[in-house]
């Protein structure tokens, strides 16, 4: 394995122990869904970009990127998409459109004076319409968050804003920007494909003419300042300076962003396999550390009627995945030892005091209520207890919560959580690995292993286990599966020839 990075010192005080960062980096979280991971990497992504420094920032063999980024708080805009409950009842409640501007004046509260969309709209209903379709096409409208953690779709760079606190002039309390966007910065930055992804980031995703971030851009007061207290932050740590999933990830960004499709039909894909390419980097760095040298894998079990085999499969699969992150803090705490140091301990005068010491140095371990006396064995067990508990709070949720989001995994209740793709999900991976219009469909199935670590047909099975874990008849019937709910979705027909062809419509510029 390679040596990591050295991690900031002020992010390793930060924290009551240093392991989840240290496998992974600082940090994943559970409470960021991938929208928001996707929402975070483009804010800071334009942050850098008006400095013309987006994915150019320096690094090397042993040098962290270093740089602070700037996010805008944007608080008048969002006051009026996200907490302004009043502008459907005085629209409903009044008749004309002086009336209905002097009670919504009157009726919304805010720190900014907002008279001067009475001239900008003129119809007041023009205004609610506005607002109300921003509203429906925000970011993850279900969720219930807090007016302050409630996001845009974003239609261009006008659009991104930072997470904040309830009390919104506050410092950010990092529950919803978590900094794994900043980890997803970060993998793109090191992937060597940096200065091309920034060149179509900007023309395809943070166009300033894009229509929505137009009218975006009219919403807050005259003269008002964008960069005008915003939130400042450092980048996050990325343990390892190279890795392949870095260049696989640029490479599913490149191919989507070549696509004949606009920026505002890119932006849902790209999150969905961000986030997957991430999912494959946490459990590959979680088998590195418990000494595992095989492959992640993914059993997706193609919805099905009644009940097969291979939802047993893929359940179990999905199990030892999700279990594996757990087992790499494990592995991470038990190679203390292995150290030399830890023996020095144990040959110490105080041999508690002298692993005490060692622990807490080694792992940055600094509990609240302090480090537990006692004997070398029960302080060790104390601080893999703590590693462990800590890392199910958060990081140990995110292969479930992730997987779910993203379309990749199903719970039910009475049969647990298993791989199950849905729609959005397929279109995305057709738009990915669909490279020249066309793919022979059993070439398709051998892609999306190749490219993703997904398993649908036997011949994949086979690669990933070594033998078939399963009767081959049960894999057959899944590829079946998967034909038909492709050729439904139409991604998916037989020519003439009787070989099936999955087809991206949306065909590469290059």
């Amino acid at each position: 394995m390679k040596a990591r990075l050295e991690a900031p010192a002020k992010y390793r005080k930060d924290v009551n122990v240093w392991v989840d960062e240290a496998i992974w980096g600082h940090r994943l979280y559970n409470d960021q869904t991938p929208w928001l991971v996707f929402l975070e990497f483009l804010a800071i992504f334009q942050s850098r970009q008006e400095q013309a420094k987006a994915l150019k920032e320096h690094w090397g063999e042993d040098t962290h990127e270093a740089f602070t980024y700037h996010i805008p708080r944007l608080l008048p805009l969002r006051q009026l998409i996200f907490n302004n409950p009043h502008l459907r009842f005085v629209e409903d409640s009044y008749q004309t459109d002086p009336e209905r501007w002097k009670e919504w004046f009157k009726a919304f509260s805010s720190d900014d004076d907002f008279r001067y969309l009475q001239d900008r709209f003129g119809s007041f209903a023009r205004l609610s319409r506005v607002v109300e379709l921003f509203q429906t096409t925000a970011v993850e409208p279900h969720r219930k968050r807090r007016w302050t953690s409630r996001f845009l779709f974003p239609y261009g760079p006008n659009c991104l804003y930072a997470d904040l606190p309830a009390n919104a002039n506050n410092s950010p309390d990092r529950r919803f920007f978590a900094r794994s966007g900043e980890l997803l910065y970060l993998m793109l930055n090191r992937s060597g494909n940096g200065e091309l992804l920034a060149n179509l980031i900007s023309q395809k995703l943070l166009r300033h003419d894009e229509t929505w971030n137009r009218v975006v851009r009219a919403l807050p007061p005259e003269g008002y300042r964008i960069d005008s207290n915003p939130v400042s932050s450092t980048i996050g740590y990325l343990p390892f300076a190279k890795r392949r999933e870095y260049g696989d990830l640029s490479q599913t960004w490149l191919t989507l962003l070549n696509l004949d499709l606009t920026g505002e039909a890119l932006l849902d894909p790209l999150m969905r396999l961000s986030s997957l390419h991430m999912l494959i980097y946490m459990l590959r760095r979680a088998n590195e550390e418990v000494g595992d040298s095989s492959e992640p894998k993914f059993v997706l079990e193609i919805a099905s009627p009644k009940r097969t085999t291979l939802f047993e499969l893929s359940k179990e699969n999905f199990g030892a995945n999700r279990m594996l992150p757990t087992r790499a803090v494990r592995a991470y705490i038990e190679a203390a030892k292995n150290d030399e140091r830890w023996h020095e301990a144990l040959q110490a005068r105080d041999p508690a005091d002298a692993v005490r010491e060692y622990l807490a140095q080694r792992y940055d371990w600094q509990p609240a209520d302090g480090i537990p006396s006692g004997d070398p064995e029960t302080i060790f067990e104390a601080l893999r207890e703590y590693a462990e508990s800590r890392h199910q709070q958060h990081v140990g949720k995110v292969h479930l919560e992730w997987a779910k989001q993203i379309g990749l995994a199903v719970s039910r209740r009475g049969s647990g959580t298993w791989y199950s793709p849905d729609d959005s999900l397929l279109k995305a991976l057709v738009m990915c690995v669909v490279d020249e219009g066309r793919e022979e469909y059993h070439r398709f199935l051998s892609k999306l292993y190749e490219k993703f670590r997904l398993i649908i047909g036997p011949n994949e099975a086979e690669r990933a286990f070594g033998t078939l874990p399963t009767d081959q008849n049960a894999f057959l019937q899944n590829t079946q599966r998967l034909e038909q709910r492709l050729r439904t979705l139409g991604l998916l027909r037989r020519l003439s020839d009787d070989c099936a062809y999955v087809e991206n419509p949306f065909r590469s510029n290059k």
